[in-house]
């Protein structure tokens, strides 16, 4: 169970939180010095193809919110390591990312929700952020050629997008495609040479995306 008083401790704190479908294991990093005006929860890939929470681009989106003092969240979706449940397609994953959100709330008043997934973790992040206040939504390598990105209307608001021009699963081409066409249009940090999983390139995600979430919450 999530507890306030982890959130005043620096490093990495193991926990289970309850889902729609069982109890789901959960870390909770806490930087040195916290911002306490956010906390980021975060989505991983696939659950049926080796997804999990300590995914490389996962635990650099961690690095990247520990460096700018913010609280993370990552978990194990349904059926996944120690988390209990099946697989639902990125619903039920959502609800539980919302219930997420809610003791977050809970636990600290006035706290503001980033969610950021990689992958099939963005459209759980996605279906999230549409549906509760968000600071920022952040999607990495988006499925949108197999997930429904335009379940919800209007669009989260504010979204960026993070795209490999050489993804091997996603084509560049669907997302830029998919970006320019919402309303309002999603900025999209394009990463040269990049395959879906930023074999390469983490170090380089992570000072992008310091710097891109550094601009969008302190503006």
């Amino acid at each position: 169970m999530l507890h306030a008083d982890k959130f005043k401790v620096p490093g990495e704190h193991s926990f289970y939180f309850q889902g729609g479908a069982g109890a789901l294991e959960a870390v909770l990093t806490v930087p040195e010095e916290v911002d306490g005006h956010y906390i980021a929860l975060l989505g991983h890939p696939h659950s049926l193809q080796g997804g999990t929470m300590n995914n490389k681009v996962v635990t650099t989106m961690v690095r990247v919110f520990k460096a700018l003092g913010i609280p993370c969240i990552r978990f194990n979706f349904r059926g996944v390591g120690l988390s209990e449940g099946v697989y639902d397609k990125g619903i039920g994953e959502s609800d539980d990312m919302l219930l997420l959100a809610r003791q977050c709330r809970q636990q600290l008043p006035g706290v503001q929700c980033l969610f950021a997934g990689f992958s099939f973790g963005s459209y759980v992040a996605y279906r999230t952020a549409a549906l509760s206040e968000h600071a920022l939504l952040i999607t990495i390598a988006p499925s949108v050629l197999h997930f429904d990105y335009t379940e919800f209307a209007p669009a989260p608001d504010p979204w960026l997008i993070v795209q490999g021009d050489e993804d091997e699963i996603v084509p560049s081409s669907s997302v830029l495609e998919f970006a320019a066409q919402a309303r309002p249009a999603i900025p999209v940090l394009q990463f040269a040479e990049t395959g879906h999983f930023f074999h390469g390139k983490l170090v380089a995600l992570k000072e992008r995306l310091i710097e891109a979430v550094r601009a969008q919450v302190s503006a």
